[in-house]
């Protein structure tokens, strides 16, 4: 069986208190920021962010925390025993669902509560998770085919259906995957439906799939922002108005991108195949 490469965490305990005596107010809630950062980044709740953060900043000798997080934004303020404080912001311009950095994340955090890492050694624990790989690449793509195959025999397809699919989903991947760097992010939704969804149609027209309907819901499973949606509502159900709004707001018009994406396909594939 395959391990994964992800780098051993330190076991030494570390008393924080020596660390953080003559540790400046901008050190602390740089570190503490990071560490919230990275997690918001890995799907984490901004909740989870707004607790995290507080706690660490306590955890290397803060007096006093405020913290609010959104989606896309974290601002912080603390105040030191001695009286001196610091207020940071960081902007989130994207995220990702990946829980195997999470976990790592909030285990440091957990560390780093617990003093048993010094204030100078977080960056380099946050180079260490960013560095770990929970799998390798081809099993991205060996989910996608699988994905997008199972959900159009799922829905009533044949197998050559599933097979277009699949073949359809593994694009979906790579180019999910391996997104072009400053092109908006529901532009690149629409486009990636619209590749998508234009590859299964050709599929089938050419004879590997039976039934485009079935070819279509099975690629477009692996685009619907289910995960998103419910990740606002669970916001909402905490309290976290703002944050469960924004979500949802960018949960739908991310469908809304998808289906468009889908849509253009299909008039496309009118115009040529009529």
């Amino acid at each position: 069986m395959r391990k994964f490469s992800v780098p051993p965490v330190p076991t030494t305990p570390v008393t924080a208190g020596g660390d953080v005596s003559s540790a400046s107010a901008e050190a602390v809630l740089s570190k503490a920021l990071d560490v919230g950062e990275g997690i918001l980044r890995c799907g984490g709740e901004p909740h989870r962010i707004e607790d995290t953060v507080g706690r660490i900043c306590s955890a290397y000798g803060a007096a006093h925390t405020d913290v609010f997080a959104l989606p896309s934004l974290v601002v912080a303020g603390i105040r030191m025993p001695d009286g001196t404080g610091a207020s940071q912001m960081r902007r989130i311009r994207s995220t990702k669902n990946d829980m195997f950095r999470l976990e790592m994340m909030n285990e440091l955090s957990r560390r780093v509560c617990a003093g048993r890492v010094p204030l100078d050694a977080v960056d380099s624990e946050l180079e260490r998770i960013c560095s770990a790989r929970p799998f390798p690449e081809w099993l991205e793509y060996l989910g996608g085919v699988i994905g997008a195959g199972g959900f159009a025999v799922f829905f009533g397809g044949t197998v050559l259906d599933a097979v277009a699919a699949a073949v359809a989903g593994f694009l979906v991947t790579l180019l999910n995957r391996h997104r072009a760097r400053g092109v908006n992010p529901l532009v690149y939704s629409l486009l990636i439906s619209f590749v998508g969804a234009l590859a299964g149609l050709l599929l089938v027209h050419f004879g590997v799939g039976q039934n485009s309907d079935m070819v279509i819901i099975g690629i477009i499973m692996l685009l619907i922002p289910g995960l998103a949606l419910g990740n606002a509502v669970r916001d909402l159900l905490f309290g976290d108005v703002a944050s469960g709004l924004m979500q949802i707001a960018q949960a739908f018009i991310t469908a809304i991108m998808v289906a468009a994406g889908f849509s253009l396909a299909l008039l496309l594939q009118g115009v040529v195949f009529p």
